[in-house]
């Protein structure tokens, strides 16, 4: 990903160099002066709120929901919920040990038929059903 951010040490901040022509050519190179952060990566299964802002380098771990106008700033760990600006950790979405299972199923990894099947454990309301089921099925996996 690109810088995604703006030079701060020179007077202005605009970059001028990207829009070609002369001001390319006039414009002192300044690429390599940009704060690079990483790659924004966003986990799979993760909600979006509107209008949330994800800032460059940030990871979004499987699961996580981002509330509407937040904006995040830092990484968070897989079925975290963050709200805020900047977004801060709401609470996690399960405990520890039905984290790990779902990260060890990784049902969005299967075949559109075998998550058609699955839909109704993917729904359940029933955590410790699905607790139950996910642990069986991992150890036939």
């Amino acid at each position: 990903m690109g810088a995604a951010n703006h030079r701060l040490s020179s007077v202005t901040t605009y970059p001028f160099n990207v829009m070609g022509g002369r001001w390319r050519e006039e414009s002192t190179p300044h690429i390599e002066e940009l704060p690079h952060k990483g790659d924004t990566v966003i986990g799979n299964d993760v909600w979006l709120g509107m209008n949330c802002v994800i800032m460059p380098g940030v990871h979004l771990g499987a699961g996580c929901i981002v509330a509407a106008h937040s904006v995040v700033t830092k990484s968070f760990p897989p079925y975290s919920i963050v709200a805020g600006n900047p977004a801060r950790l709401v609470r996690k979405r399960f405990d520890d040990e039905l984290v790990d299972l779902l990260l060890r199923f990784r049902w969005w990894d299967r075949s559109p038929e075998e998550v058609t099947q699955l839909l109704p454990l993917l729904t359940s309301p029933d955590l410790d059903s699905v607790r139950h089921e996910l642990a069986l099925r991992l150890g036939r996996d």
